[in-house]
């Protein structure tokens, strides 16, 4: 199997006047788009489209209905970019039937197993998804071994966090099933203020029952323990004044 758990920890880091910083561990799945039917059959404790112990459902990456993989294809398609040679699925898998995934990603994979473009799936506490499409266009020089891609934001995702910004998201550049797992984003002000940075790390484990096992014991209730620590955080930033705002019926983000 080419898919993979991956267990290692995620830190987020606030830059500005309200300095922060916090890292929790967590376990994230690596799913290779074309094993899901393989993964569904040969896994005991994965369900695909079912309840299970840990499980993936199309719902929460599709809302047309079309299916998760065909959905991927399709936003590809409408973008102008190629179908990848091989896709992974960077996620956070249901845990007893719940999930929250602040987001998710689709990386696609030329013929050389280099990534080619990257789907970033953003969503946010308050019901609102955003889909950052990264490829040819927004690909800046970051060397070799690193892929790097610059956006402007345009989604609300924290009401602690205000103003005119610029995500670049940056991955390993390939293979695609490499043993260590490594994800950075910087958020940007227009000025060239960096504000936030949120790494996301990992140690390979192949996808086995055993390995599922495992993660339920030292993972328990994975995406719950995400939810809580939004909260406790936003409870932080409430104690330090940080100024709150809600979004719009639009989800864009909110001025300064």
């Amino acid at each position: 199997m080419n898919s993979a758990l991956y267990q290692g920890h995620l830190v987020h880091a606030r830059r500005d006047r309200y300095q922060r910083t916090f890292r929790y561990p967590i376990v994230t799945a690596h799913l290779d788009l074309d094993e899901l039917p393989a993964l569904h059959r040969g896994l005991r404790l994965f369900g695909h489209n079912r309840a299970n112990l840990w499980s993936l459902h199309d719902r929460d990456y599709d809302d047309a209905g079309r299916g998760l993989v065909a959905a991927y294809h399709a936003r590809l398609a409408e973008a102008g970019l190629p179908r990848p040679a091989t896709a992974r699925l960077v996620t956070q898998l249901r845990t007893a039937n719940y999930v929250f995934n602040p987001v998710s990603f689709f990386c696609g994979y030329d013929a050389d197993g280099r990534l080619a473009s990257v789907i970033a799936d953003v969503r946010n506490t308050y019901g609102g998804r955003h889909r950052y499409l990264l490829g040819p266009a927004q690909r800046v020089d970051a060397g070799p071994a690193r892929a790097r891609f610059v956006v402007e934001r345009a989604f609300f995702v924290s009401p602690f966090l205000h103003g005119d910004a610029r995500y670049a998201f940056e991955f390993a550049a390939g293979p695609p099933d490499a043993p260590r797992l490594a994800v950075h984003m910087d958020v940007d002000r227009p000025d060239g203020e960096r504000v936030f940075v949120a790494h996301l790390a990992g140690v390979r484990v192949p996808l086995t029952d055993r390995a599922l096992a495992a993660a339920a014991v030292r993972f328990p209730l994975m995406s719950l323990q995400v939810v809580a620590l939004i909260y406790g955080e936003a409870v932080w930033n409430h104690l330090r004044r940080v100024p709150f705002r809600r979004p719009g019926p639009d989800h864009r983000p909110a001025a300064l």
